[in-house]
């Protein structure tokens, strides 16, 4: 049983946690077995994210104290946080994964995402899920490069042919 000098500890840990990373989002686990949270767990540190499991108590108490009370309506059930310490981080896309590898063909899945943060910015799930299923930002932005380089590449044949017909 934690003291209250522990609880304190952990609420001031998760309050830095909430208030340095790039984004956090909570995510209910209800009814997975033990192995696949810890491959999930595995799986998220090796894009460089960190999940944790904190009790709602502490979390609501710590999301309050990082002025980010929209949340705490979400903290229900069985919880996990995802924290994502940078922008650059894959860790909301591989969760994005794991959720539909869990979710396949299952009426009622046991991995939800709840709600979160990105980027100081509140998102509840049906958000958070559309913005999961996104590529990644370097994936996005060499796509918009793509297009942009197909359309200059265009102008630039047109442009050709013009001055062939000119001479």
């Amino acid at each position: 049983m934690l003291t209250r000098q522990d609880k304190k500890v952990q609420i001031e840990n998760l309050t830095k946690k909430i208030n340095n990373s790039y984004a956090i989002i909570v995510w209910g686990y209800h009814g997975l077995k033990a192995t696949d949270i810890s491959l999930i767990k595995a799986k998220i540190k090796e894009v460089e994210g960190l999940d944790k499991v904190y009790k709602n108590r502490i979390a609501k108490i710590a999301f309050k104290d990082a002025s980010k009370p929209e949340i705490v309506d979400y903290l229900k059930d069985s919880s996990s946080f995802l924290i994502i310490p940078a922008e650059k981080s894959q860790a909301l896309a591989e969760l994005y994964k794991l959720i539909k590898q869990f979710t396949k063909g299952k009426k009622d899945p046991q991995i939800k995402l709840k709600a979160g943060y990105i980027d100081n910015i509140f998102y509840g799930p049906k958000e958070i899920l559309e913005i999961a299923s996104l590529p990644g930002k370097d994936i996005l932005l060499s796509m918009l490069l793509s297009a942009l380089q197909g359309n200059i590449r265009n102008l630039a044949v047109v442009l050709t042919e013009i001055a062939k017909k000119e001479n």
